[in-house]
């Protein structure tokens, strides 16, 4: 080798610049970009050079889902198909498919929210480097349990992100550690089905039953019961052509009609089932679900698999109907069936993809997008239910998601239902993990999450303040939804820091006590939100103003997953001084009784499992207890309230930035020319906030009294979620949680 060369390879193994995560470490730095430490431990490999920029050299295995904001712009001029599911902003393309949510960083710093400025940059919390996180304390391989029920199965697999299974998992978790007898005497491992569903299938050739149906008169108001417990959320059905059917029925020759169109009557049938199920208020003693003489009807008329794709658009339609019913009646796997090949045809039929309106018409066009988000969001609702893959990968979809901007407020429903389903696939794909993860990467994923949540937040308080100006209107079905389903998203994201902390507790009790401020200090704001977001899902449930769906089971999925949280949380934090955690209960306790006082099996059943479950938190409370172990809380104490009030700008919650922010409000309301540039985050006080923006608008309605006591009502806070964003600490400068071991 040359002198020269020898020169260079010197000078460069003996440069002077250690990387951050190694000073971090006190370790020795090669000097090397990437160096040979943070390749080891597959971590960001961060410098400062002499401008005191930080220059980040992203690990060799980094996967899409990683790369920060400034990946888009690397895209050049052509847009990815991904973008529809980004929130609106000066970059969005309102036409466009969904981005994994560690992509829409840069949209959210460009759009603006609402009533404050954007937050003070808080200091991020020592994090113990060696400390990782179970995001999910349950270890491969599967975890599967005997099978009780009548049927063939062997054995049930509990999948990670399951309700059903979580509940079971957790069951069995708790009455292991405390050494209880039979943990299978719980509710949820009874294995009978609650409702009892059975038919045979007529021969194709058989004349359809036409006896005792409905009058016109009757059918069409039940068609129309159907539309307002489904129309929100559901585009089932095509309303002309389901009514121009319906009259050729009553109007003309029935028996002729029913086997000339047998598929649509098949679909009468299902339509008559729903309307039913949702005005029925049965006897809890029956077996038989609500709307089910209709239903098997039904079912024993429909085609079989083989041929039943030829219907096209009609066939997808009934199956999906077929496969929501089935689920609302806790059948969820033949649900899952029926939507499979729903979703099937309609790939066949290229729903998936952005159809030419020349060709086929734009009726015909909005029909099949209609048909295929609401196949979307039954999909991901299903998949998550069950707890395996989803059945459409986003990366396949190309069809055209209209922006909640620009389209009416049912659309815009729609458009954030598609977003929200979307986001809550993603934490359930990319958070819940059996391998142990490490707390920074954790924190990182979950600071993402929350950037899309805030904007979302940000559009479903654009709709509130649209529909609710000088109103005195209740909050519409498909916005109580569309807030049901944020409160979820923030539940499931934050539970994996509870279950943390829950099996750290656990071990606890033979193994001795913990260091419980290293692991509560950086995390305890997050696990407050999602215990928050449980309390504020059950007192938006047991709002008298706004009647609980009692038939559909998205209420009661939305009370039983509230309840649980709330329950871990008050076994592990007792000390609640906003009583969070018992209110919240009792609430989630009113609801499922009120449900099953209806006629809802279902709700009684799960009661059951819910005082269960209560049985054992209060058993490990008292193990707690007897111990003398230390107790925890994530609430200041009256000394640390004072100290917070004399230091403002470093505390999290209501801070002096967020007073500011009211005052802004305040000043609007009153008239002022307060400018929008100074509530627009990521822009400096004077500079130009650039894009449209619907809050700097003229004609943008101005936030009232009313508006913000609602938002507070509901727990919708974009402002909230930004604060603690800050508080997480900048994706740069997380060397700190990026120390320690690898994942293991």
């Amino acid at each position: 080798m040359t002198t020269e060369g020898r020169t260079e390879r010197r000078k460069f193994r003996r440069t002077a610049n250690a990387c951050i995560p190694c000073r971090q470490s006190k370790i020795k730095c090669s000097g090397n970009q990437p160096c040979g430490n943070c390749q080891r431990r597959m971590v960001n490999c961060r410098f400062v050079d002499s401008g005191h920029r930080i220059i980040i050299h992203q690990p060799s295995n980094t996967t899409p889902f990683e790369i920060n904001g400034h990946a888009l712009s690397a895209l050049g001029s052509k847009r990815p198909a991904s973008l529809a599911f980004v929130s609106d902003g000066p970059e969005t393309c309102p036409n466009e498919l969904p981005t994994p949510p560690s992509l829409l960083a840069q949209h959210f710093d460009s759009a603006p929210y609402i009533g404050a400025q954007r937050p003070t940059e808080l200091s991020t919390p020592t994090v113990d480097g060696a400390r990782s996180i179970w995001t999910s304390p349950f270890t491969l391989p599967s975890r599967t349990i005997k099978n009780t029920q009548r049927n063939k199965r062997n054995w049930v697999w509990l999948a990670p992100s399951s309700t059903w299974s979580f509940t079971a998992r957790l069951t069995l978790l708790l009455a292991e550690k405390l050494e209880l007898d039979s943990p299978y005497s719980a509710p949820n491992f009874s294995g009978e089905d609650i409702y009892v569903l059975r038919w045979k299938s007529c021969a194709p050739d058989d004349p359809p039953d036409i006896s005792g149906l409905p009058s016109i008169d009757h059918a069409l108001y039940l068609f129309n019961t159907v539309k307002f417990h489904l129309g929100q959320s559901y585009r089932f059905l095509d309303e002309t052509t389901f009514v121009e059917h319906l009259q050729g029925f009553y109007h003309g020759n029935a028996a002729e009609k029913a086997a000339e169109s047998r598929l649509w009557f098949v679909q009468f049938l299902l339509v008559l089932s729903f309307g039913n199920a949702f005005l029925s208020s049965r006897c809890k003693c029956t077996t038989e679900p609500p709307g089910s003489k209709f239903f098997i009807r039904a079912m024993a008329l429909m085609p079989d698999h083989a041929s039943v794709w030829k219907d096209s658009l009609m066939a997808i339609e009934v199956l999906a109907l077929a496969g929501l019913y089935l689920y609302s009646i806790d059948h969820r796997e033949s649900a899952h069936v029926y939507l499979g090949q729903a979703i099937r045809i309609a790939q066949l039929e290229g729903l998936h993809t952005q159809l030419p309106e020349e060709e086929i018409g734009l009726q015909t066009v909005e029909r099949c997008r209609n048909l295929w988000w609401t196949l979307y969001i039954m999909d991901r609702h299903f998949s998550s239910s069950l707890g395996i893959p989803m059945l459409t990968r986003d990366s396949d979809i190309t069809t055209v998601l209209d922006s909640p901007s620009a389209c009416s407020q049912r659309d815009a429903t729609l458009c954030l239902q598609v977003r929200l389903s979307h986001l809550l696939s993603f934490i359930l794909t990319t958070v819940y993990k059996t391998q142990k993860t490490q707390l920074g990467t954790f924190l990182d994923k979950t600071k993402s999450i929350l950037q899309t949540l805030a904007g979302h937040a940000r559009e479903i308080e654009k709709i509130i303040y649209r529909k609710f100006q000088n109103s005195i209107d209740t909050m519409p079905r498909g916005t109580r939804h569309i807030t049901l389903l944020y409160h979820q998203c923030v539940m499931v994201a934050t539970r994996p820091l509870l279950l943390s902390v829950l099996k750290e507790r656990l071990d606890t009790l033979t193994e001795g006590d913990e260091d419980w401020q290293t692991i509560l200090a950086p995390t305890k704001t997050l696990i407050a939100t999602g215990i928050k977001s449980a309390a504020k899902t059950l007192q938006i449930l047991s709002d008298e103003d706004s009647p609980l769906e009692v038939f559909l089971p998205y209420d009661l999925e939305f009370t039983y997953s509230a309840a649980i949280h709330l329950a871990m949380a008050q076994a592990l934090f007792p000390l609640d001084p906003n009583e969070h955690g018992t209110r919240g209960i009792q609430n989630a306790h009113s609801i499922l009784s009120e449900m099953a006082s209806k006629g809802n099996r279902l709700a009684e059943n799960r009661a059951r499992e819910l005082v269960y479950l209560e049985g054992l938190f209060a058993e490990l409370a008292k193990r707690i207890e007897r111990r003398g172990l230390l107790a925890l809380s994530l609430w200041n104490t009256p000394q640390q309230e004072l100290q917070q009030q004399r230091q403002p700008d470093c505390v999290s919650g209501n801070t002096a930035e967020e007073a500011r922010g009211r005052e802004t409000l305040s000043t609007l309301e009153a008239g002022g020319q307060e400018s929008s540039e100074s509530i627009v985050p990521g822009h400096e006080a004077g500079a130009p906030a650039g894009g449209d923006s619907f809050w700097s608008s003229p004609s943008a309605p101005t936030p009232t009294t009313s508006n913000l006591e609602l938002l507070d009502n509901i727990g919708i806070s974009s402002y909230e979620f930004l604060s603690i964003v800050e508080q997480i600490g900048k994706q740069e400068y997380h060397s700190i949680l990026d120390t320690g071991a690898g994942m293991g």
